[in-house]
């Protein structure tokens, strides 16, 4: 039997807006089940769902790991496809609690497995040691706000710059590659999520995940404020408006803005390539170069004012990163206090337990 495959992606992130969540689209609310895991820093959540997941690819059936973007070595959700069903992470930062009690939503308690009598002995060092890792994401989110405000300016300079009846042009010219022969059929769904996030570890993407094995690929490139998002959302409604379902990736910066498509039905994907995620390029790929639509002319003379906000967008950039880093640390130094005090016995056998209830979903 072949193995499952592996998509991986966010399902929240670490915005200007704060921790910026779409949860709501880890899978449909008509799911057959949706496991909310409970309980604190170290329980075992995401190894829990990592085993889950792995015991499922094992048995040919392909999964999503919605990744953590505070540690993107950890798991915030788990999603099977094939049986409808996902287990998520309900804890703080992103507070899930059950929408269908009993008949979709049950919640696991990992935390009735830890010693309370031995936590408490730790409490001083718990609270203050959480109180940290809030000021160290309020620090990054404050900077992330900064470096927007960069990005925002470096936008508008671009825009003096621009040709917009060319950047028309070209979105038309993709709209119809696209979608020329594509009648209209009711209204499709958008599925909205997360490709790339701002991590402990810098910037990771998984663009190349959920692009993979998509017939058709088209790359968007240009400076901020070259018409990107505008090409990609006005894509985003000719789909849904033509009855096609989509999925749209959202920018950490501006969790608002479509940054990728993936089209399934016609196995296509409409993929953003610009740092900090450029894309290897081949002579197969059709490229839309956005910065085609920039006047030269105007260009040059605002080249000190796009200059100066690039060095000022990514020292700003960098430093939330930092931040988001020390609050890692401070986040495995937590661990620390919990690991010790869980019974994770109980944790694996009722691992064990959720495993063939989710397999007996397969019957019904």
């Amino acid at each position: 039997m072949a193995e499952g495959k592996i998509k991986h992606v966010f399902p929240g992130g670490n915005t200007p807006q704060g921790f910026f969540s779409y949860y709501d689209y880890v899978i449909p609310i008509d799911a057959t089940r949706i496991f909310l895991l409970k309980g604190g820093p170290g329980v075992g959540k995401s190894t829990f769902m990592k085993k889950i997941g792995q015991a499922m690819v094992d048995q040919g059936f392909d999964v999503e790991h919605h990744h953590c973007s505070s540690d993107p070595h950890s798991l915030d959700g788990l999603v099977i496809p094939s049986f409808n069903t996902a287990l998520i992470d309900g804890t703080s930062p992103h507070i899930v609690d059950p929408k269908h009690p009993g008949c979709v939503d049950e919640i696991l308690n990992l935390g009735e497995f830890w010693d309370e009598s031995k936590l408490i002995n730790n409490k001083a060092e718990i609270v203050s040691c959480t109180r940290e890792i809030g000021k160290r994401f309020q620090r990054a989110y404050r900077m992330l706000r900064a470096a927007k405000a960069v990005y925002d300016d470096w936008e508008a300079a671009n825009g003096e710059a621009m040709d917009y009846k060319i950047a028309n042009q070209k979105t038309t010219a993709i709209i119809e590659k696209i979608f020329g022969g594509v009648t209209s059929v009711g209204q499709g769904k958008n599925r909205k999520l997360f490709a790339s996030a701002i991590t402990p570890i810098g910037p990771v993407n998984y663009i190349d995940s959920i692009s993979a094995d998509i017939k058709h690929r088209y790359i968007i490139t240009g400076f901020p404020g070259t018409g990107k998002a505008t090409l990609l959302a006005k894509a985003a409604d000719t789909a849904i408006t033509k009855g096609l379902d989509i999925e749209t990736y959202y920018c950490p910066l501006d969790p608002l803005k479509i940054e990728h498509i993936i089209i399934p039905a016609l196995d296509t994907a409409v993929l953003t390539s610009t740092p900090p995620h450029n894309l290897s390029l081949d002579n197969t790929t059709p490229v839309i170069d956005m910065n085609e639509c920039l006047n030269p002319v105007i260009t040059r003379q605002l080249d000190a004012v796009t200059a100066y906000d690039r060095t000022a967008f990514w020292e700003f950039f960098d430093k939330a990163g930092a931040y988001i880093k020390e609050a890692k640390k401070l986040h495995d130094e937590l661990e620390t206090y919990y690991v010790p005090n869980i019974a994770f016995s109980s944790v694996d056998a009722l691992r064990k337990i959720t495993l063939a209830r989710i397999a007996g979903f397969a019957t019904k």
